[in-house]
């Protein structure tokens, strides 16, 4: 897995050392199973990102082959961004849809740029997952309120009723 440069230093500055990530699938590792959490070390320059898992292990993650989301970000340095939440956990799982709704999150929090860059990203990605986990790069992943989702299902089919 080659990266180019500028892909690596996205991947550097959205994965800092001491971030802790929660695993959901490895390729091709038995021995990692989903749930495991573990901590950044470092993020190479191919683009892998390697751990210190809590069971003691050090295996490098590799974006868009495996599967992970992040459970905390260390405290912002000077001039970093904080990821905006985005309400796409029981959400309609269209792929479009999350990518429309984290998009709208981005535009919403002042981060236009990185709103079209995420889109176009997920766009040509080759998978469902490869584009979730780009998604992720830009936002965090959160519930949907129950409130929340009747309204907009509501509005989206033309229900509201006045």
């Amino acid at each position: 897995m080659m990266c180019d440069s500028s892909k690596v230093e996205r991947l550097k500055a959205r994965y800092p050392e001491g971030t802790r990530i929660r695993l959901t699938a490895m390729s091709g590792e038995a021995g990692m199973p989903s749930g495991l959490q573990g901590t950044v070390d470092f993020v190479d320059d191919i683009g892998q990102l390697h751990m210190k898992w809590d069971n003691g292990r050090s295996l490098a993650l590799v974006p868009g082959e495996d599967h992970f989301t992040v459970i905390s970000r260390p405290e912002l340095r000077q001039g970093q961004k904080q990821k905006p939440d985005a309400p796409l956990i029981g959400a309609n799982g269209n792929i479009f849809n999350l990518m429309g709704i984290a998009s709208r999150t981005l535009k919403e929090a002042g981060l236009g740029k990185e709103a079209n860059e995420m889109f176009g990203r997920a766009s040509a990605s080759g998978s469902y997952e490869e584009a979730l986990n780009i998604i992720g790069e830009y936002v965090n992943f959160t519930e949907v309120k129950e409130l929340e989702q009747s309204e907009n299902e509501a509005e989206r089919f033309g229900l509201n009723m006045e």
